[in-house]
């Protein structure tokens, strides 16, 4: 009885400590930004670098200033825009204004990579954009990629934009974070929830969904989940093989994503 008794407080205390780490670390878990300076070597005569005001300070982002239509790009929770410029060049070959935005914590920025952050930066940045482009909201469209599709699907349930388009997009964290730990109740402990799927009823933009059903950092049934619970005219991608990462080295995609832009211009 004794043992069992004592089996059972390390267990109880095992399980505590491991509540205690996720809720303390959650955010190295979510957020894995850059540590480094963007270069631009390599995108000489593609980006230029811009810099916006938010409340944490400077924020650096990389510019293709072009024609319409006027694009901004949210990235992904790893890394930063200099991983990125290659990546949406196709967007900047077609004329497009395209702009990668940085975030708090990430590319050597001021600031704390968390929920809150992202989105109040990235108001600042659209509201910097429409300026700087003369233009309203609804000739803006967003691109989110993966984490990125969050931001973009804040900002989309505020403001009126003309599209959106979304790569391995995710119904909510919690949903992630309760799959990868069924054991743990994420929904109480989890600071930054990304809560889409109750965002993107706010949306009456267009959207295009991008996603992999191998994708094995958002599996496929979250990216559907949150596709079922966007309002129409929606379209979706769902591409056989692939993985998280690879959506947009497949040229048929982008040409559907540019097929789509032209579709709402």
């Amino acid at each position: 009885m004794n043992f069992f008794l004592y089996a059972l407080k390390f267990v109880v205390v095992c399980y505590a400590l491991i509540l205690i780490g996720l809720y303390s670390f959650q955010r190295k878990l979510i957020y894995s930004p850059s540590k480094e300076q963007p270069s631009l070597e390599g995108f000489k005569g593609v980006y230029t670098e811009v810099k916006t005001q938010a409340k944490e300070g400077k924020l650096t982002h990389w510019y293709s200033k072009q024609g319409d239509p006027f694009i901004i790009v949210f990235h992904g929770n790893a890394g930063g825009i200099e991983g990125r410029g290659g990546k949406f060049k196709f967007l900047a070959d077609q004329g497009y204004s395209v702009l990668l935005a940085g975030y708090p914590g990430y590319d050597l920025n001021p600031g704390k990579p968390t929920e809150k952050n992202l989105i109040d930066s990235s108001k600042f940045v659209l509201e910097w954009f429409l300026k700087e482009r003369g233009i309203s909201s609804k000739e803006v469209i967003l691109f989110g990629e993966s984490l990125g599709s969050g931001v973009a699907l804040a900002l989309a349930s505020q403001y009126p934009v003309k599209a959106v388009v979304l790569d391995g997009a995710f119904s909510s964290v919690t949903d992630i974070g309760k799959s990868v730990y069924p054991f743990v109740p994420v929904r109480w402990i989890l600071k930054d929830k990304w809560d889409s799927e109750s965002r993107i009823h706010k949306v009456k933009a267009p959207l295009l969904f991008i996603h992999s059903k191998e994708d094995s950092t958002v599996p496929f049934r979250f990216g559907k989940k949150i596709f079922l619970s966007a309002n129409e005219p929606k379209k979706h991608i769902w591409l056989e093989g692939g993985d998280h990462e690879s959506n947009l080295d497949n040229d048929s995609v982008k040409k559907s994503i540019i097929d789509f832009i032209h579709s709402v211009l």
